[in-house]
């Protein structure tokens, strides 16, 4: 590996993260220095996120790493991900990274003596501003970084194969960033160097990938008769999940639900990317399925057999519904019958039984 390393990063040494403060204030410093254009605030952060990948790659090189690589993994990864999240928002304007941006001082700052916004905000913020990122990474990020929290205060919570899977996309997701955001801002002096170091964690980021494509390619077989129930795992990220009507499970993590709410809530928010507040508002909540009449019904859903189309599905009875439409009368959905009606059978029925 060439020398875009921190100073003091030692072959054998344990990986460590400083604590939130001290990481907070790391942060600032490798990011900023006065404010001033992109390409001068990019630089810093870009060898501080690219030495993390490198931590993140060398931990989980090989097919079993150990239970405590895997836990500096995505501790190392999560760092990465808000270093350059972080550097790009920065780059726009510094005042973004506050909390608070109509708090935002200069003296705070230089000094990183201030709370900076959580990951979440970060992405919405970037998207707000015009930088692409689509739901489907946007909620491969939050997700990550939900379970970063876990692990930081509870340990850990995800299989080995649950944390290499998920590694791997949010690993694409930042050489897709890093190529498309933040490579221009390097100085000439750098760059041979910094082209070095991608091109190692390139290579490196397919073989990660590839333990868990090779596991869902023995799972093919499988899996094939249930596409049009199988979903997209919360917990690895891969088309493993067959819904079940009374507990499902991934076939390539293992990760199991025993019940239909716990299920919809880690989809809506490890997979749709919502969080747990927007799931529990009214716009984002389950709604009544119009077949067992259970709040399990979600309206934006991907299944195997076409997982670029959204559609309705129910996590209580594991139905799929195309083409449902809201009943005028009480606003559930429902499916509209030949006649076009726009009223759903039960309230027809009891505006009948009441005439």
């Amino acid at each position: 590996m060439s020398g875009t390393h921190l100073p003091g990063a030692r072959s054998g040494e344990d990986p460590k993260l400083p604590g939130e403060r001290q990481q907070n204030e790391e942060l600032i410093r490798l990011v900023m220095s006065d404010p001033g254009p992109a390409a001068e605030l990019a630089y810093p952060a870009l060898l501080n996120g690219i030495d993390y990948l490198f931590s993140v790659i060398d931990l989980l090189d090989g097919p079993d790493p150990a239970p405590r690589a895997l836990k500096f993994a995505v501790l190392h990864l999560q760092a990465a991900t808000e270093v350059l999240l972080k550097a790009c928002l920065a780059g726009i304007d510094w005042r973004l990274v506050f909390t608070k941006p109509e708090e935002a001082d200069e003296i705070s700052y230089k000094t990183g003596d201030f709370a900076s916004c959580g990951i979440a905000d970060t992405v919405k913020r970037l998207r707000q501003h015009g930088v692409t990122i689509s739901p489907e990474e946007k909620g491969a990020i939050t997700a990550f970084s939900k379970e970063r929290n876990k692990l930081q205060h509870f340990g850990a919570t995800l299989s080995a194969a649950a944390i290499e899977a998920r590694a791997g996309v949010v690993l694409e997701i930042l050489m897709r960033f890093i190529d498309t955001h933040l490579w221009r801002g390097i100085d000439a002096d750098h760059v041979d160097a910094y082209f070095e170091d991608m091109k190692t964690i390139r290579a490196s980021v397919p073989r990660i990938r590839g333990y868990a494509t090779a596991r869902m390619t023995q799972l093919t077989p499988e899996l094939e008769p249930f596409k049009s129930t199988t979903l997209r795992c919360p917990a690895c990220g891969m088309w493993a999940v067959v819904a079940e009507v009374d507990e499902s499970h991934c076939r390539l993590c293992f990760t199991h639900w025993e019940y239909d709410t716990a299920l919809l809530v880690d989809y809506a928010v490890g997979v749709l990317g919502l969080s747990v507040k927007d799931f529990l508002d009214d716009d984002g909540g389950a709604q009544a399925c119009p077949e067992c009449q259970r709040h399990s019904l979600l309206t934006e859903a991907y299944l195997a057999d076409a997982p670029d189309k959204p559609r309705s599905f129910c996590f209580n009875c594991a139905r799929p519904f195309d083409g449902l439409v809201t009943c005028t009368r009480c606003t559930l959905p429902f499916q509209m019958e030949g006649n076009g009606d726009l009223v759903c059978s039960n309230c027809l029925t009891a505006a009948l039984a009441s005439d």
